[in-house]
């Protein structure tokens, strides 16, 4: 009784609960709005929507990944390729001595490997004394579970067998004394009529090279890039190819 005195007194009409809730029409009776909600079509067919869209969304995005490591790999594979060309320029000419397989676990004062022979040109620090460079591992082998540890991992291989003028010779030089470095590395200027130019590929189990290596063990059981691997060529082309073209 005190609140509608009140608002006598300054003119208002106390609200009603009806009127609080709905909308009043003409003739003072109120229409209550319906409850909000969707109705069963409605359900349905942004249902359908949903369906739809996560059909595409799981065809689409495997695809997408797979191009995203693809790339990935070439990109690296490609860094590493330039470092192994620009190391002549400051050692006589010569191509640094490189293992067959090569590991990403940089450490001061191994030889064969390209983290350690060419840190330089690759930017890679050289402290800690040993460590792995994870910058340079692809995505599709930082997946990998073979080899468990991933510093043992041949990520690469490189093409120890070119024709050049005839006689089959192994540019990165041969393996006289287990576990150091190879020694009669070739001049890269001598390599000009390869008939094989690619450098380094991708490894895995199923890559020729790799298949009767005593480390083969220490590579991906598949090709990480699904049908593909990518390569860099000795004159500083890279790409992918089919696994059945080394």
């Amino acid at each position: 009784m005190r609140s509608s005195t009140c608002c006598s007194r300054i003119g208002l009409r106390p609200t009603t609960k009806a009127e609080s809730t709905g909308a009043v029409r003409p003739g003072g009776r109120v229409a209550f709005s319906p409850r909000g909600g969707f109705t069963l079509v409605e359900i349905l067919v942004v249902t359908a929507i949903v369906v739809v869209l996560a059909g595409v969304t799981a065809g689409v995005l495997p695809g997408l990944f797979d191009r995203v490591k693809r790339a990935d790999a070439l990109a690296k594979t490609r860094t590493m390729g330039l470092a192994v060309l620009q190391y002549p320029a400051d050692h006589g000419g010569k191509l640094p001595p490189l293992f067959p397989g090569q590991v990403l676990e940089y450490e001061e004062g191994r030889g064969g490997r390209i983290v350690t022979e060419c840190a330089a040109y690759l930017g890679v620090p050289t402290s800690p004394p040993k460590y792995l460079v994870r910058s340079l591992m692809p995505r599709a082998y930082a997946r990998q579970t073979v080899p468990a540890d991933p510093a043992q991992m041949r990520v690469w291989v490189m093409n120890t067998r070119l024709t050049n003028n005839g006689a089959v010779i192994n540019p990165f030089g041969g393996v006289t004394t287990p576990g150091e470095p190879p020694t009669g590395n070739s001049v890269l200027g001598a390599l000009s009529e390869v008939s094989a130019p690619w450098m380094i590929t991708t490894a895995d189990q199923k890559q020729p090279n790799v298949a009767s290596a005593p480390w083969r063990a220490n590579t991906p059981t598949a090709p990480p890039l699904g049908d593909a691997r990518a390569v860099f060529r000795f004159d500083g082309s890279a790409g992918l190819v089919k696994i059945d073209q080394p």
